[in-house]
This record gives C-alpha cells, structure tokens and sequence, in this order.
C-alpha cells in the first residue's frame, strides 16, 4: 500500500507532511510545557474525540493552517503521522520533571530552559547522560 504523504524531519525539530499534490503542513515536536495537556488529552480511560486530535493538531501545527477546516479522513492521516513521529516521544510530566531534576545535578535552576525544549532533544540528552552514567559505573568495577 503506498502512502498519501510524504514524511520528513526537518532540522528545526519540525516534520513536514506533504500531500501528493505537494501542500506541506509543518508539525513542531512537543515539548515540556505540552505534557500536561497531552497527559489529559490521552488518558488511557478516555477515549480520544475528533475535538481533541483537532485541538492537539492545531497545538502543534506552526503552518498557518486551520485544521478544522481539513475533511476527517486528511485530519486522521495527520494524526497518525504525528502520533508516530512526534508523539512517540511522550512522557508522563512527572518523569520529565524527574529528569530535568537529575540532568541538572538534582536541581530545578533551569526548569524553564528544559520545559521548551523539543523533545527529541530531551530524549538524546537523556541517552547521553544514560550512557556517560554507565560509563562510570563500568570505571568503578
């Protein structure tokens, strides 16, 4: 089955979804200040609306595009996209605070650097420090 759409990570922490007639939307990666409302958005109690991925799109999207003027059938492609490139880095906001907390040398001084931070920058900086910690361990051996 070949896809609709073409996907693409961009440098500035954006993925570009483009269509076959080659309209792109651009999605940001989420960041510390969304886990809140990602966290209540996808409770796993709750069923997700069409209001909600409406909403969780728009939130996302730095196009200058209305997303609930897209059909549901465009809008459900797009979440899906954005479910697989973006989401998927998604953490509950109190291990995000636990780890900015530990990457800062058990302190808060700079929780607002981190809380704007993309994700996937949060997520390499946490492998880097994963991997310089068993380093250590391993020196100590």
């Amino acid at each position: 089955m070949k896809s609709n759409y073409s996907v693409r990570r961009e440098y500035n922490y954006t993925v570009s979804i483009t269509d076959q007639k080659g309209v792109s939307i651009y999605f940001r990666d989420i960041t510390g200040k969304d886990l809140e409302f990602l966290e209540r958005t996808l409770q796993e109690d709750r069923e997700i609306n069409i209001d909600d991925v409406i909403e969780l799109l728009q939130r996302l999207c730095v196009s200058n595009i209305k997303i609930k003027r897209i059909t549901p059938r465009v809008i459900k492609d797009l979440f899906k996209i954005v479910s697989k490139e973006i989401l998927c880095n998604f953490m509950p906001k109190i291990k995000f605070l636990e780890v900015c907390y530990f990457l800062q040398n058990n302190s808060f001084v700079a929780l607002d650097f981190f809380e704007s931070q993309p994700m996937t920058k949060v997520m390499a900086m946490i492998q880097i420090h994963q991997s310089e910690i068993e380093k250590i361990n391993k020196s100590r051996s």
